[in-house]
């Protein structure tokens, strides 16, 4: 079973968080800076990271930079449901958020769905002569339009773009104006592609997930 990090300045919630998972391997890093990253380094498996949202940035960068490094899953607590969309386009691995006070139900239910087994994501190839892709070995054919916009994302899997971004790098428009090709595009590729491989991040614009990315010239 995966070691359970919780990265948790405040005493109080942090011993709570740990009575209602004393049967899981838990420790409470209660220093977050730099010199805790340490700790990381311990573990065979990459451990589930339960991590204040109200921490501050300084704190949270190395240590979401090492999380990703070591593909740990993360477990955000705010007490904004707001915040929730934000949390995830933060972090490119997996994570789920739980929103405080928490129900012992709803924690443990975030940490079942972070330490499911999942299967190996879907090679997505693209040929850059012929313009195509090939996802899992399935051809798929794509206007120069959709091919441009897929490029764009398949730069950086699994973070968030956004909608300004990806009218630059695939159509090179410098504003974004009243158009909504970008979300037409993207409702196209979904069409082809599966609807589950391209996610809409709110306020932010879209990213390529489950799929590993490769190029051939």
């Amino acid at each position: 079973m995966a070691t359970i990090l919780i990265y948790e300045p405040d005493e109080v919630l942090a011993h709570k968080l740990c009575d209602s998972l004393k049967k899981e391997n838990v420790r409470i890093i209660s220093n977050c800076g730099n010199e805790s990253l340490a700790t990381l380094d311990d573990d065979d498996t990459p451990p589930v990271i339960l991590l204040d949202a109200r921490l501050k940035w300084t704190d949270c960068r190395p240590l979401l930079q090492r999380f990703e490094q070591l593909g740990c899953p993360i477990l955000f607590m705010t007490q904004d449901r707001k915040m929730s969309a934000h949390l995830r386009a933060l972090y490119s691995g997996r994570s789920e958020v739980l929103t405080l006070p928490y129900t012992q139900k709803a924690l443990r239910g975030k940490l079942s769905l972070l330490m499911e087994e999942t299967d190996a994501p879907l090679v997505l190839k693209l040929d850059e002569d012929e313009r195509v892709a090939h996802l899992d070995g399935r051809r798929v054919e794509l206007t120069a339009q959709e091919y441009a916009l897929l490029l764009a994302l398949m730069e950086k899997p699994d973070t968030p773009v956004s909608r300004e971004q990806l009218l630059r790098k695939a159509w090179g428009y410098q504003s974004m104006g009243e158009t909504r090709t970008v979300d037409v595009h993207v409702q196209r590729l979904r069409k082809k592609l599966g609807s589950d491989y391209i996610e809409t991040v709110y306020k932010c614009g879209y990213r390529l997930q489950g799929l590993t990315p490769q190029f051939s010239a």
